[in-house]
């Protein structure tokens, strides 16, 4: 029986992997990469979220490979150029 999705470690997951770069979502870059079944809800809590911005320089910086990349941006609604975190905020 799968468990549920806890929001905290949810968070702390798409913070880890996009924001500043110390997980992936599998193991690879000396990183142990995240638990199986976070992976599609830290996809989706990062597209209601973040902005473009963040993905991108998520994949410039190698953090996320092309197919996560595309996968999240599958996931954004076509209003991302408008951020939904303001400049002036940090990530929590």
């Amino acid at each position: 029986m799968q468990q549920p999705v806890l929001s905290f470690l949810r968070n702390t997951y798409c913070r880890s992997i996009y924001v500043y770069g110390t997980d992936r979502f599998t193991q690879r870059d000396g990183c142990k990469g995240i638990r199986e079944d976070y992976r599609e809800p830290v996809k989706e809590y990062f597209a209601e979220t973040y902005d473009a911005k963040y993905l991108n320089e998520a994949l410039q910086n190698g953090w996320i490979n092309q197919q996560e990349y595309e996968e999240t941006k599958a996931l954004m609604t076509p209003y991302e150029s408008v951020p939904i975190m303001r400049n002036s905020e940090e990530p929590m």
